[in-house]
């Protein structure tokens, strides 16, 4: 009988390739370019991204800062059911005026639309419709002809210390 011959891979090889795949899929949410602590506002065509000086998650709600590059980024989000109504984003774009966007359960709302927030890994994203906004937050007269279909997505990844950061319901 002629010998049989076998190709053997050695196991750490297929062993490495397993254990890169499950790291990439747990490397904390969707590969978008965001650094920890980094912010991207997207209106209409446009994007602007800042880095965060605060981001932190008490139970439902997450609330956010950042400035960088003449942008001031805020926003108060309630994740979980109907949070889109007690939610609200404001960017600060400068020369560009104000984008924002009120859920109608927010003291400035309605403004705009907040279409959904959800957390996705150590990421917040808020989807809506930016509408501009006069120094008050106060929707501009006849603004939502001028509205801009846009999200935020804020990246605040598990700090090491007891400060608050976003961290997946239950």
């Amino acid at each position: 009988m002629p010998p049989v011959f076998r190709r053997f891979v050695p196991a750490t090889t297929g062993g490495a390739t397993i254990a890169l795949v499950v790291a990439a899929a747990c490397a904390g949410g969707p590969r978008d370019g965001l650094e920890p602590d980094e912010a991207r506002f997207r209106f209409g065509e446009r994007s602007v991204t800042v880095p965060l000086t605060a981001c932190g998650r008490d139970g439902d709600v997450v609330m956010l800062a950042g400035a960088g590059g003449g942008v001031v980024l805020q926003a108060w989000a309630v994740v979980g059911e109907g949070g889109e109504a007690r939610s609200g984003v404001t960017a600060d774009l400068g020369v560009d005026g104000i984008l924002g966007a009120f859920g109608p359960g927010m003291d400035e709302g309605p403004a705009g639309e907040v279409a959904s927030v959800r957390v996705d890994g150590d990421r917040l994203v808020v989807e809506g419709s930016w509408v501009p906004l006069d120094d008050r937050l106060a929707p501009v007269p006849g603004g939502a002809a001028n509205a801009l279909e846009g999200d935020l997505v804020a990246r605040c990844p598990e700090p090491e210390t007891e400060t608050a950061a976003i961290r997946p319901p239950g």
